[in-house]
């Protein structure tokens, strides 16, 4: 079996402090899409459009599929072959 260490990186289950970091960066490259989509910065108004919707598309793919790999996490977390029944089976291998 291969150690955590030398699973790839996508195949192993991120850290909450990865998952925070992931969702703060998320919400820092949506807010400054947010920002030039509005014009707070003097970028041109072609540019600035394209620029706006492709950062805020960007964060708001990225955050769907942190969630959803949030969401398996926890799944994994509370597996049915993880909960034992009272007589001290689990609830998928009776």
């Amino acid at each position: 079996m291969m150690s955590e260490r030398l699973k790839p990186y996508y195949s192993r289950v991120p850290t909450k402090f990865e998952i925070a970091f992931s969702f703060v960066v998320v919400s820092i490259v949506t807010l400054m899409g947010l920002l030039i989509l509005f014009g707070t910065f003097g970028i041109g108004s072609s540019y600035r459009v394209t620029l706006g919707l492709i950062l805020v598309g960007y964060g708001l793919i990225r955050f769907l599929m942190l969630k959803s790999k949030y969401k398996s996490v926890k799944r994994k977390d509370m597996s049915l072959d993880e909960v034992p029944k009272e007589d001290g089976t689990n609830l998928r291998n009776p």
